[in-house]
């Protein structure tokens, strides 16, 4: 019997392209996202680890830890426990999957009025996993006895866990799409001296604003918002990293596929495109860069090009995972397999988009943020929204926050006025031998 004719648990399923994930470390790639979620009172820890663990009987396919084979890491059913602990925003670090986190792949921590909650990125994409932080929030403010009412933005305890939730939704797609009119990237400008720097710490700058002062902004110069922060954030990097050379930026765009390919998993369901900044973009008007941009993305998003790149891709990691070769080979090749993928471009951004929550929750959740570690990546950008507010999370190597000021002066050229706030950061550590090592078969 074959590696991939092993009949699994639906809890257990890890879908074709997120497979890559188990055998990365945040050295190579951004495999633990960090969510941060700001209350309107001190977290009580007693009460939050309930609503974790409450929120494990609706997402039972969270319920996951990792073991090893001679040839393979995969998932196992965890019965343990959740825990929730305490974060002090640097010195203290955690290692996911292990017992640390009771061998969950997740990770929820808290300090004074703020909720940590991250997630091993094999299991899951940023929209997939709103999904459960979502619920872990409905359930502690239920417990906190606040007046919330879940107007169905919640997949709460009055639904229950379906399969699909859990699905590989890459199975949908079909045996093959045209690759005609996707861009052929050439090589990309690089901040050298800080690209594959290993485990160092990164500095977080959060750039916040009204979200209608940008989309005003874009309206007016018919753009839309991400066809505006790509290419200032793009200009800014060019203007640091390589204003002499003739090679563009390219920032690598995640897109989630569930518009496309109707699905309810949470499970990792996106793809990757690139949008290029070029260098002859620095003589043309903000407003002429923008309008390009918007319809070089339209031109790159239709779906039959989308899935082209989402079949390649995740046809790529399946192989790689069901091969048949030793565990540390299989580490080392998904290593360089992945960091060459990201490499390739010069950033990636990545637009999770607007942070839903019933009416009756908002009042006791403040804020809302989330942030991509760079890795190997010079930095790395992730936004989001809540409230009516946008928040861009930049990270990046380095203490030199030219990057983030000149992208907000940009901004502001617009009519955007921001907020800027900067702190250290140190990425929540993965490693599948780690968090393997208790459990070889």
């Amino acid at each position: 019997m074959e590696l991939k004719d092993v009949i699994q648990h639906p809890y257990l399923r890890t879908d074709s392209y997120g497979k890559i994930f188990l055998y990365c470390t945040p050295n190579d790639c951004a495999c633990v996202p960090r969510h941060t979620i700001q209350m309107s009172e001190p977290v009580r820890p007693d009460v939050l680890q309930q609503a974790v663990k409450a929120a494990l009987l609706r997402f039972p396919h969270m319920m996951i830890g990792i073991e090893a084979t001679d040839t393979q890491l995969r998932y196992r059913i965890n019965v343990a426990d959740p825990v929730v602990l305490p974060f002090d925003g640097l010195w203290k670090r955690y290692c996911i999957g292990t017992e640390d986190t009771n061998g969950f792949l997740f990770l929820v921590g808290y300090q004074d009025d703020k909720i940590y909650m991250e997630y091993q990125h094999s299991t899951s994409d940023g929209r997939g996993f709103e999904e459960f932080i979502r619920c872990v929030l409905f359930n502690y403010l239920k417990l906190c006895g606040k007046p919330v009412e879940n107007d169905g933005t919640v997949r709460g305890l009055d639904s229950v866990y379906t399969i699909e939730e859990s699905e590989d939704a890459y199975s949908h797609l079909a045996d093959s799409y045209s690759s005609e009119g996707i861009y052929q990237k050439p090589a990309a400008l690089h901040a050298e001296e800080l690209t594959d720097v290993g485990d160092q710490p990164e500095v977080i700058t959060e750039v916040t604003f009204p979200f209608e002062q940008l989309h005003k902004a874009a309206k007016s110069m018919g753009a839309s918002p991400l066809s505006v922060i790509a290419p200032l954030f793009s200009r800014a990097f060019r203007q640091k990293f390589g204003k002499d050379s003739d090679a563009p930026v390219i920032s690598q765009i995640p897109v989630d596929l569930r518009p496309y390919v109707p699905s309810a998993t949470t499970r990792y369901f996106i793809c990757f495109l690139d949008l290029p900044y070029e260098a002859s973009y620095d003589d043309l008007p903000l407003e002429e860069v923008c309008r390009r941009t918007k319809t070089f993305l339209k031109e790159q998003m239709l779906p039959e090009r989308l899935l082209f790149r989402a079949k390649r891709a995740s046809d790529v990691c399946r192989e790689l995972h069901e091969r048949d070769i030793p565990l540390a080979e299989k580490e080392a090749e998904a290593s360089n397999l992945s960091k060459n993928f990201v490499l390739e471009d010069s950033f990636l951004i990545t637009n999770v988009g607007e942070f839903r929550l019933p009416e009756s929750m908002k009042p006791y959740v403040l804020d809302y943020g989330a942030v991509l570690p760079c890795a190997s990546q010079p930095c790395a950008m992730l936004v989001s929204s809540y409230n009516g507010n946008m928040k861009i999370s930049i990270a990046q190597r380095g203490h030199d926050l030219d990057l983030p000021t000149m992208f907000s002066n940009y901004l502001a050229s617009l009519g955007v006025h921001t907020r800027l706030y900067s702190y250290p950061f140190r990425v929540t550590w993965y490693d599948g031998m780690t968090a393997s090592k208790a459990y070889r078969l």
